[in-house]
């Protein structure tokens, strides 16, 4: 597991794989709220949601059934934007 490390978890009865990416990393935590969101599939269909409760997508043509991972990859920026930018509390400090 030299890209991601993995974990199982039993929500909603099945187990699932989540993958962790190397820090930097954050970590979504679904709260029902709605999404925007394009997919692109293994079988090359790319598709569209508007959706709430989106912790899993299907792919319209092969019905194959993708978990969305709560952990997004953070990418430094060369330049602080001069807008959106959220300062979080340090937790050890």
């Amino acid at each position: 597991m030299s890209e991601t490390q993995m974990y199982n978890t039993d929500e909603f009865e099945k187990q699932t794989v989540t993958k962790i990416p190397k820090a930097p990393f954050g970590f979504i935590q679904w709260k029902g709220t709605g999404v925007c969101m394009d997919v692109h599939c293994d079988c090359g269909c790319h598709f569209h949601i508007d959706s709430d409760f989106a912790y899993y997508v299907k792919c319209p043509r092969c019905k194959k059934v993708y978990e969305c991972n709560p952990y997004i990859e953070l990418k430094p920026m060369a330049e602080e934007p001069d807008h959106c930018v959220v300062t979080g509390e340090d937790e050890e400090a």
